[in-house]
């Protein structure tokens, strides 16, 4: 039996003001993507022209979403035209102690906000030598389907649709990230860890740090687990290649 209209307004003033007040609204926003993700084709485009990018045909996240998601740290702004902005983020690559390598392998990510939304990703340019649009699209169509636990804090995706030609080795991993900050030794292969911050301090004067966990099949040296702990969430992707295109 449903709630008299009465009730219904009370319940629903209450979910728009719990909204308000907790940041749900910017966690359904993300799930909104989510699942627009699970039809790749109707709501993005990825293109490698003049680099790698991601396209969002449908915008959803504004731009106080990005701002949370770096812990409001300020990135570089340029405006393209009246109501374009491109908002880009470097990513300072990290050492155990001093720098072991030479090159510059610090990450310069793209945020392109369309009338207060984003409307493209980016990506750095080196990720092109390995990392295809066709890859990318497949890559991100599976976060689609992931597996979101909200009590854990997870988010997890299989990728079954790469044949193993398309996933990775650990060698080809360095060549574009450099030296991992650590290397560990499990049980079922490799596992290396890379530590970036973001360039620039927050409002409160802290360097933001991010970590990149990948982990390696023991025998194939193929790329089976990524691990990106991303604000309070822990995203996950494991790469299962599809045996029946090999």
């Amino acid at each position: 039996m449903g709630k008299p209209p009465s009730q219904r307004k009370v319940f629903i003033s209450f979910l728009v003001v719990l909204c308000l007040g907790v940041g749900g609204c910017r966690l359904f926003r993300f799930l909104d993507v989510k699942g627009q993700l699970g039809d790749f084709s109707e709501n993005f485009n990825v293109s490698d022209h003049d680099g790698l990018s991601l396209t969002f045909k449908n915008p959803v996240l504004l731009a106080g979403d990005i701002e949370w998601l770096m812990v409001y740290s300020p990135p570089v702004e340029t405006r393209i035209a009246a109501d374009i902005e491109l908002w880009t983020y470097h990513l300072v690559k990290k050492y155990p102690g001093r720098k072991s390598e030479s090159g510059n392998f610090d990450l310069a990510m793209g945020m392109k906000l369309c009338q207060g939304k984003l409307c493209e990703i980016i990506f750095p340019e080196r990720f092109t030598k390995y990392i295809t649009k066709e890859v990318l699209g497949k890559v991100m169509g599976s976060v689609g389907a992931a597996e979101v636990k909200k009590l854990d804090k997870t988010s997890t995706a299989a990728v079954r649709s790469l044949e193993s030609k398309e996933i990775p080795n650990s060698s080809e991993v360095i060549e574009i990230l450099g030296r991992p900050y650590a290397n560990l030794n499990e049980e079922g292969g490799r596992v290396i860890v890379y530590k970036y911050r973001l360039r620039e301090r927050t409002p409160e004067g802290k360097y933001i740090v991010f970590r990149l966990i990948l982990s390696f099949d023991e025998k194939t040296d193929k790329l089976k687990k990524l691990v990106l702990p991303l604000r309070s969430v822990r995203l996950t992707m494991n790469f299962e290649p599809d045996v029946a295109r090999k």
